[in-house]
């Protein structure tokens, strides 16, 4: 855990934040979250992030004056992790969450912002050695709208998708959107690879908007390492004839997976693109 957090431009001990119990993000989960890896006191990918926060706040008639531009917010977290004297690689998580008072109808819509932080391990992205056993998660279904691209505070669908899976002795969990369809696992974008050629579920499929997706997407197009087709989700059948696949978000980079009911898979070109990532990213 830090010793520190940033609210609102200021640094404070953690047990000195002044948040209230009656802060909206408590009372209604009127908050927006982005999970950040950063190197050194940078952020990786920041851009992506800062993007998807600010269309995030438009979605949710947030008043985006009110939230540092860019270059300040991002200086933000180079100043909490200056404090927290964080020189390898870190998690941040950056919540934005509407200021004031008022029932479901807001009195205001000024944010307030917090950003928090954790020392990770690795310096790089590490591809695990052990491949993931995953299986899907039927009981809640996702749908498209205006909020499903991004991480909000209302996360009880991911939250028991978790449980789901610890129930199950899985590493992961699968979940579907309502069509039926296999759209991102518990924290990641979903990619699966048959015959040389990559698929992911577009985010018309309803799956978060995932900041290492776009990254992925863009670096395998860039370095001409396999065709990308997105695609409206994954069917069972789909991934049990899937050569490979694998999971990834903002933190990890890319997870592969071994095996989905019966089926096991390989980890070929899933290591290159680990690979090329690395390079992209650090480079």
């Amino acid at each position: 855990m830090s010793d520190f957090v940033s609210y609102n431009g200021k640094v404070y001990p953690v047990n000195q934040v002044p948040i209230t119990f009656n802060n909206r993000a408590f009372k209604y989960g009127d908050a927006i979250f982005e999970t950040i890896r950063c190197s050194g006191h940078y952020p990786l990918h920041f851009q992506l992030h800062y993007k998807r926060l600010i269309k995030a706040m438009m979605n949710l008639k947030m008043d985006i004056s009110s939230l540092p531009r860019q270059d300040e917010l991002e200086q933000l977290i180079v100043k909490l992790l200056q404090k927290e004297k964080s020189f390898g690689a870190s998690r941040v998580r950056l919540q934005v969450f509407r200021d004031g008072e008022g029932l479901y109808t807001p009195n205001k819509n000024t944010v307030n912002v917090l950003v928090e932080s954790s020392k990770l391990v690795d310096n790089s992205y590490v591809l695990n050695e052990k491949g993931l056993l995953v299986g899907t998660y039927p009981e809640m279904k996702k749908q498209y709208s205006p909020i499903s691209f991004f991480k909000n505070g209302n996360s009880l669908q991911y939250v028991l998708a978790a449980s789901f899976k610890k129930e199950n002795a899985w590493d992961d969990c699968l979940l579907l959107n309502d069509k039926g369809l296999i759209i991102e696992a518990n924290s990641s974008n979903l990619f699966w690879i048959k015959d040389g050629l990559i698929f992911t579920p577009s985010v018309y499929s309803a799956c978060v908007d995932g900041v290492m997706r776009k990254v992925l997407v863009s670096m395998i197009k860039e370095r001409n390492i396999a065709n990308v087709i997105e695609v409206q989700g994954a069917s069972e059948d789909d991934l049990l004839a899937a050569d490979e696949v694998f999971i990834s978000n903002a933190i990890q980079g890319i997870q592969w997976v071994v095996g989905f009911k019966d089926k096991r898979y390989f980890c070929q070109l899933t290591k290159t693109i680990h690979q090329a990532l690395n390079e992209y990213t650090y480079k």
